[in-house]
């Protein structure tokens, strides 16, 4: 029998509906810093099911149309959504699998309305403002969240960023990885003071990067699967937005929290 409840990710209220008491057990395991929203109008509806595939494998995932809408498939989970972006079904093996599948839906709703980003970074508060944290894999995106504690950790993988031609916000992420308790669960938005490219070094340096520089560092680092034409330049837009908005630097960093002198 399904039951149904209402959270709160961003900005976007959903409206869950759960295929059995097992799937919601799965899905408050995977998410235990989702804000609970109430009542269920206006929200994205999502109805979310187990028992699909089997374990990861890869990060291949297949893309198909359907009627009325498009299929996500990855070996461990299966995504539905229809072309309205007004609701999806998600079918998952594990948690590992709810939780990518969730960032693929978050990832192609928050694009499609020209709302923000989901970028591979950790992000920071620091006096009010938020710095991301972002680099290719091995970089120390946990690293330089860890060392930034207690300073409150809004992510470390997926950063929510909102974008618009007024400024450029970040908002506490559920989508999380070592770090899921460590500020419990968020409220509201904090405005991006700084995004950082990561380097770890022997010595803490900071250099600021041009806007064009920056706009060619930052593609691969949102979260985003098998984009049509008109995703891809509305990916390209929202970045440029950012970019013109919020200063980029490389930053080369020690495995210590002085690092925090050369940004704030």
């Amino acid at each position: 029998m399904e039951s149904s409840q209402a959270c709160i990710i961003g900005e976007h209220m959903f409206c869950i509906s759960f295929e059995t008491e097992s799937v919601k057990r799965l899905f408050r395991h995977t998410f235990p810093t989702v804000l609970p929203g109430s009542g269920c109008e206006p929200a994205f509806r999502l109805l979310l099911k187990e028992g699909y595939g089997r374990p990861f494998t890869d990060y291949r995932i297949d893309k198909f149309a359907v009627d009325g809408g498009f299929r996500y498939l990855r070996t461990d989970y299966a995504l539905e959504v229809r072309a309205n972006y007004q609701s999806a079904v998600i079918h998952v093996h594990d948690s590992l699998a709810l939780k990518h599948a969730f960032m693929h839906l978050y990832s192609l709703l928050i694009v499609h309305e020209r709302w923000g980003l989901l970028l591979h970074s950790s992000c920071v508060a620091e006096n009010g403002k938020a710095y991301l944290f972002t680099g290719h894999s091995g970089a120390g995106k946990s690293t330089a969240a860890a060392l930034s504690l207690p300073r409150s950790v809004i992510a470390d993988e997926a950063a929510i960023v909102r974008i618009r031609p007024s400024g450029v916000s970040v908002f506490h992420s559920p989508f999380r990885s070592e770090l899921q308790s460590m500020d419990g669960k968020g409220t509201g938005s904090w405005p991006l003071g700084g995004v950082h490219l990561l380097h770890q070094a022997q010595r803490n340096r900071l250099q600021l990067l041009s806007k064009s520089e920056g706009l060619l560092r930052l593609p691969d680092k949102v979260f985003f699967w098998n984009p049509s034409v008109d995703e891809s330049r509305a990916i390209i837009h929202l970045l440029k937005q950012a970019v013109e908005l919020v200063p980029l630097y490389e930053l080369h960093f020690r495995k210590d929290p002085e690092f925090w002198e050369l940004i704030s």
